[in-house]
């Protein structure tokens, strides 16, 4: 607990824009919509759904004051056609992250007659499968442009030779255990092979871990800033670039996929700390 408070010592001025929700195991982090223009009648939902817990849940509806948000996935056809398929509802498998992100499955809302104004919030009710109804709300982030970079669509889904699920959730039992924080958000988290990159929120204060998987499980060695996400930093702890690019393009885009809040909550974070030589 001494290595924690002096991180919140630290990051004590960061900013928060972001915010997440804790539901019985379930992380609801970020959940947001972008800014609308005036003439504007629809706007997308946004979020990421962790699902700690050892039982599958499932996303049935959300509830806003427009009305109800359906649940739409791109898809294409033998042509090669991209079009929006409904979905009745979001499967969130246990140990998994779920987005609800831009060129992916997503929330879409009708009806919307105000204009989304950047920086308000907009109430709602998530109604689960197993959890029940839960009130949250919405964070209005800016306008979404047509010729915005999507990254998250861009991610190369290679099947992982580990049991992602199970992984997940000891590198966030691992994470919480070094931080000495049983609340520590942990998201997003990457993974290949034998090592991760993972990030962690506490508040207002997050960074970016790096793990290694050993014959004890995963471990923290470091955690850092943006310096992280370069070739050379991941070179200096024996990652070779084959895996390390991938996993670098795969954290940059999970983080845009959770808002610009997350990234420069991590990139605040104030140099290097390595917890696994520090703790007591």
């Amino acid at each position: 607990m001494r290595f924690l408070a002096l991180i919140l010592a630290l990051c004590a001025a960061v900013p928060a824009t972001a915010h997440e929700f804790f539901l019985n195991g379930l992380q609801i982090i970020h959940p947001s919509l972008p800014a609308t223009p005036v003439n504007a009648n629809s706007a997308a939902v946004y979020m990421a759904l962790s699902n700690e817990s050892d039982q599958d849940e499932r996303l049935l509806g959300i509830e806003t004051p427009f009305g109800t948000v359906r649940f739409v996935q791109p898809v294409t056809d033998a042509e090669g056609n991209i079009r929006m398929q409904e979905r009745a509802w979001v499967d969130i498998p246990a140990g998994e992250i779920v987005l609800l992100a831009r060129g992916e499955l997503r929330g879409s809302l009708a009806n919307v007659n105000r204009p989304l104004m950047e920086g308000g919030e907009l109430t709602g009710t998530m109604i689960f499968e197993k959890r029940g109804r839960f009130d949250m709300f919405f964070m209005i982030d800016p306008v979404e442009t047509e010729t915005e970079h999507d990254p998250v669509s861009e991610i190369q889904h290679a099947a992982p030779p580990i049991d992602r699920a199970a992984a997940v959730s000891d590198i966030a039992a691992s994470l919480r255990h070094t931080l000495g924080s049983p609340d520590a958000v942990i998201a997003p988290v990457v993974l290949s092979e034998n090592i991760a990159i993972a990030g962690w929120s506490l508040g207002n204060i997050g960074a970016r871990a790096f793990l290694r998987r050993g014959a004890d499980g995963w471990n923290v060695e470091l955690w850092s800033n943006a310096s992280l996400l370069q070739p050379a930093t991941l070179t200096s702890l024996g990652v070779s670039r084959r895996q390390g690019d991938p996993l670098r393009a795969e954290m940059r885009a999970q983080e845009a996929a959770l808002g610009p809040a997350y990234s420069r909550r991590f990139d605040a974070f104030p140099g290097t700390a390595y917890p696994t030589h520090s703790q007591p």
